[in-house]
């Protein structure tokens, strides 16, 4: 009786769907730590395909602008490590998109935190730090949990909780209503304070800082990316 079923077109739906199902709980279980970078691979790889005419263009238009293609700017990835994320020199709409080359190379995710620059990463305390536990994302995890009035250690607060709950479906939610605030034309505003300042920007307007303090931050964060290109120079030549 039951062979029967399963080899009925009732029975092949109910063997898909379980089968359905035991994928995604195992996804699940194991999204935060494998599944989340494979599934960041395979669909930025179908995204840079899909979208390489866009590329194509971008590409020919930033080259006769600007007469090269990318701008690279620095900014601070998961564990605080310095990383260059390219977009299109002077493409206008099409600027960012060269950043899912990011996520196809593990330096970025489709959902995480903030880009941060590496002047406002220099002001970071200990306790901020734990953001970097995430990679940086295309649709910032803050489309969920934030509002017009969030301040920067709110921000931090929450990134600290993204690093230790990614979620598939979380992920998925955060995609999806991100595409409708952008349809609806709503902006940033779940952003808070971070949509109109940088980190630096915000402690100086508080008096939290000196323009002293923050000059220093962002020596500092020009010679840890001089340093940076030392040691790449040096890989570089050795091999």
């Amino acid at each position: 009786m039951l062979d029967e079923f399963l080899k009925s077109p009732a029975g092949h739906a109910v063997f898909g769907l379980v089968i359905a199902v035991a994928a995604v709980v195992i996804i699940e279980l194991n999204y935060r730590l494998f599944f989340k970078y494979v599934l960041d691979f395979v669909f930025a790889l179908v995204f840079t395909v899909v979208c390489s005419p866009a590329f194509l263009v971008g590409a020919i238009i930033s080259r006769k602008k600007e007469g090269y293609v990318f701008d690279e700017t620095p900014y601070l990835g998961a564990k605080g490590r310095i990383i260059y994320v390219k977009s299109f020199a002077g493409a206008g709409a099409i600027k960012n998109l060269p950043r899912l080359l990011s996520v196809l190379s593990g330096k970025a995710s489709f959902v995480g935190v903030s880009f941060m620059t590496v002047p406002d990463g220099a002001l970071l305390d200990d306790e901020a730090m734990d953001r970097f536990g995430a990679r940086p994302g295309l649709v910032n995890h803050l489309v969920l949990r934030g509002h017009e009035g969030l301040t920067y250690e709110e921000v931090f607060a929450l990134d600290k909780k993204y690093v230790k709950s990614r979620e598939l479906f979380t992920d998925i939610f955060t995609v999806i209503k991100y595409f409708v605030l952008l349809l609806r034309g709503e902006g940033k505003t779940y952003l808070g304070e971070a949509k109109d300042s940088s980190y630096g920007e915000a402690l100086l307007a508080r008096g939290q800082i000196s323009k002293a303090d923050l000059d220093n931050a962002r020596k500092n964060a020009t010679d840890a990316l001089d340093e940076e290109e030392r040691r790449e120079n040096f890989k570089t030549r050795g091999m």
